[in-house]
């Protein structure tokens, strides 16, 4: 059985020794005896490594500055034309890499089986620390369904919807969002980093989908961020009745294990 953890949940379940004073700390006892026997396999999004990864504060200047890396080949063929080739990919220059919490953590989770899961986004950031094999393999249908749910979580206005709305609020009517972001005050910074979180969420939403995992686990019920949140009770609803999405407390895993 592969479960998903998300952010908030995935250090407790990787090592709840470590996290004594945790109000559920009995169930990620419980969790983490089932990733130790492999009687459940626990999968993280890469978007905690990335997205999240940048600190709160390094947020809107990381967005302001990075740049998908371009290449150009050119190539003669036999009849004497020339072939040029084009292609975006990601800066794995641009990323930070993970600070040390996050290594502790991965170190700890690594070690009880969990794998990580792509997001097959064109040019999406990269973070240089994290290894290929410790990555499910993607197929083709898990690519196509990734950006599915990832646009209808869009269209919703959730996911990365709300960081282009941040940057559009801000770009002339010629530019891309991310030149918006820019422009957007420091007053802004906070709701910048808290917008680059919910892209995060989304995401990891989208990777679940596609690679077709059991449960969600998480203990974020979107209380005070809105209907435009991934984790609202609406968007939440339509996961759950489209894609059979079943979001699952630490608690509620337990019994399911």
């Amino acid at each position: 059985m592969i479960v998903t953890f998300d952010s908030n949940v995935w250090r407790a379940a990787a090592d709840p020794s470590r996290f004594p004073g945790n109000p559920e700390h009995a169930a990620f006892v419980s969790i983490n005896a089932a990733l130790n026997t492999k009687k459940i396999q626990g999968v993280l999004c890469e978007t905690v490594f990335t997205l999240e990864g940048i600190s709160r504060v390094n947020r809107k200047n990381f967005l302001v500055t990075y740049r998908p890396k371009a290449k150009i080949k050119e190539e003669e063929l036999p009849d004497g034309t020339i072939k040029i080739g084009f292609s975006l990919g990601p800066e794995k220059s641009a990323h930070p890499g993970n600070n040390p919490f996050l290594s502790s953590h991965l170190t700890d989770a690594l070690a009880v089986g969990f794998k990580l899961m792509h997001c097959p986004r064109i040019a999406g950031i990269h973070n240089p620390d994290l290894k290929d094999e410790w990555f499910v393999t993607m197929s083709h249908e898990y690519g196509n369904k990734f950006g599915e749910v990832a646009r209808r979580l869009e269209a919703a206005g959730a996911g990365i919807a709300m960081i282009k709305a941040i940057g559009n609020n801000y770009a002339a009517p010629t530019e891309p969002w991310f030149e918006g972001i820019a422009k957007a005050p420091a007053s802004d910074d906070s709701t910048i980093a808290k917008a680059v979180a919910e892209w995060a969420d989304a995401d990891s939403v989208a990777a679940h989908v596609a690679n077709g995992n059991a449960f969600f686990c998480t203990n974020d019920l979107a209380v005070t961020a809105g209907v435009a949140s991934t984790f609202s009770a609406s968007n939440r609803q339509w996961l759950e009745s489209d894609y059979g999405v079943k979001f699952v407390s630490p608690s509620e895993l337990v019994g399911h294990i």
